[in-house]
């Protein structure tokens, strides 16, 4: 039957990603050896970018899909964003708390493995270029918001602003890239996921649920935000295809645990933020399947 042949589909693009995080938080439960800081230093600054640019070079995207998903990505995360201030407003929410978390969904370490296994290399370099809008935007306003002020300095350090536009210039110009170079980004860019997930699953076993039915009630307002946004987004610019569901997937993804880091940070109720990561994430998980079955 056609259903469950969406099912089986759908179990299939699940499960890796399901077992991979599951790893990282039975690891750390166990309290086996993990460096945290070096996982996360390693991913955001050599795997992730080299991800980007591997993936973005290797598929030769035009640059009108390449401004199309940019345009995607910026309109689902400042949508859900401007869509959530009522709302928290009126809950007399701190915007600096909660904002980040309503606009930046977890693109990477969730959105990625899933556009992975659900579309192919097609899926995983369309659900790389949202994924560079959203890493540029988190590293750029994501600070600026928990913080009340504009770093400059944090959007210079963001390695993904500097992959991005070195893929877009071997784009455009046409160029031949060496085998060498191509074959160690992508070696290195192979990383990336597995290890987004490892860190997914063990940032989770740190997390606690605190004021349960607070997160839970917001966390289940960002995943129908970004569905609800990212079905308008694909609606209005008319996206079809391996697009269409990337990003769909990638604008219903939960909370970005990077929203928890900043909170920590600068102070922001990190609590609250860290409540809102994990029951999105245990939410998104569960609803994933009917997702899935929608966009494939």
């Amino acid at each position: 039957m056609p259903s469950l042949a969406l099912l089986s589909d759908a179990f299939a693009v699940i499960a890796p990603v399901f077992l991979v995080a599951a790893i990282g938080y039975g690891w750390n439960r166990a309290k086996l050896p993990y460096d945290s800081a070096f996982i996360t230093t390693f991913a955001i600054n050599v795997s992730s970018p080299c991800l980007v640019f591997s993936a973005l070079t290797r598929l030769h995207l035009g640059g009108d899909v390449m401004a199309e998903m940019a345009v995607a990505a910026t309109a689902c995360m400042g949508l859900a964003g401007l869509l959530s201030i009522p709302v928290m407003l009126a809950a007399r929410l701190p915007l600096r708390v909660y904002l980040p978390a309503m606009a930046f969904p977890n693109a990477g370490n969730l959105g990625l493995p899933v556009c992975l296994f659900a579309f192919g290399e097609e899926g995983l370099s369309l659900g790389v270029l949202f994924f560079a809008v959203m890493s540029v935007s988190q590293f750029t306003l994501g600070p600026a918001l928990a913080a009340g002020r504009f770093d400059l300095g944090q959007m210079i350090r963001t390695p993904s602003i500097y992959a991005v536009a070195l893929a877009v210039a071997v784009q455009l110009s046409g160029l031949a890239l060496p085998q060498w170079i191509s074959n160690t980004t992508t070696l290195l860019g192979n990383c990336a996921v597995p290890l987004m997930l490892l860190a997914l699953g063990v940032a989770l076993s740190k997390l606690k649920l605190s004021g349960a039915a607070r997160a839970l009630s917001m966390s289940a307002l960002r995943l129908g935000l970004g569905f609800g946004v990212g079905l308008l987004v694909v609606s209005a610019m008319g996206l079809t295809g391996t697009m269409r569901g990337v990003v769909l997937l990638q604008s219903a993804m939960p909370v970005a645990v990077f929203n928890y880091l900043w909170a920590l940070r600068y102070d922001n109720r990190p609590e609250d933020v860290a409540g809102m990561v994990l029951g999105s994430t245990a939410l998104g998980f569960v609803g994933l399947p009917a997702l899935l079955m929608m966009v494939m």
